[in-house]
């Protein structure tokens, strides 16, 4: 099993057309996060993440960490 994130799906089904766009939205809140982070994480290359990360990308993304997250069966 994997974990794999949907933030790419998160993204398009609220109109978030770009990780700048992302960016300067967590920036807003005052909860900025490296633009390198969120590439790595939007492309499912990282392996962790903080929580901190999480439960800012679920407040901007108005969604639950179960919304941002899928187990996978690995091939």
């Amino acid at each position: 099993m994997e974990v794999k994130n949907r933030l790419s799906i998160l993204m398009a089904e609220r109109n978030i057309r770009s990780i700048a766009e992302l960016q300067r939205m967590l920036e807003d809140i005052g909860r900025p996060v490296a633009r390198r982070t969120l590439d790595r994480f939007y492309k499912n290359e990282n392996n962790q993440i903080h929580y901190d990360t999480i439960a800012d990308l679920c407040m901007v993304l108005n969604c639950d960490i179960g919304d941002l997250f899928v187990l996978e069966k690995s091939e």
